[in-house]
């Protein structure tokens, strides 16, 4: 399970996300924080976007020792992160879509794809111009 949140300051593009993971489905034996530099191209039906960046992780493993029992083996490393995704934009502001992705690390390697929910602050409804003497931007 994972939250991203891409940003972007001035024209470059930003990604930061969360992702927890284990062998099981709502395991939770690892745990990841990932930054990432992207381009994106974007209109009003469509965003297509590719991030790459470092990935932090801990998480921990069960080790069996000489008793047959097992013993907890932490670790945390850095790693590698690279997706691409593409989205339909169902309105201008929310959409859904599909992200490809990779993550390389010493302890995982992992290829998978994933589907998203779009959502965006970017609308923010027609420009109003209160200026009398300033001609309207909004298209009739």
């Amino acid at each position: 399970m994972g939250l991203d949140f891409h940003f972007h300051i001035r024209r470059e593009y930003f990604q930061a996300g969360i992702a927890i993971s284990g062998l099981k489905i709502l395991d939770n034996s690892q745990t990841q924080a990932r930054i990432g530099y992207g381009y994106r191209k974007e209109s009003s039906k469509y965003n297509v976007a590719f991030f790459g960046g470092p990935t932090f992780f801990y998480g921990v493993v069960g080790v069996p020792d000489t008793a047959n029992t097992f013993r907890p083996e932490f670790y945390k490393g850095i790693g590698v992160y690279a997706c691409g995704q593409a989205t339909t934009k169902l309105a201008y502001d929310i959409g859904i879509g599909a992200e490809l992705f990779a993550e390389l690390s010493y302890k995982q390697r992992v290829i998978g794809i994933k589907l998203f929910l779009f959502f965006s602050g970017a609308y923010r409804g027609l420009k109003k111009n209160f200026n009398p003497h300033v001609r309207s931007e909004n298209k009739k």
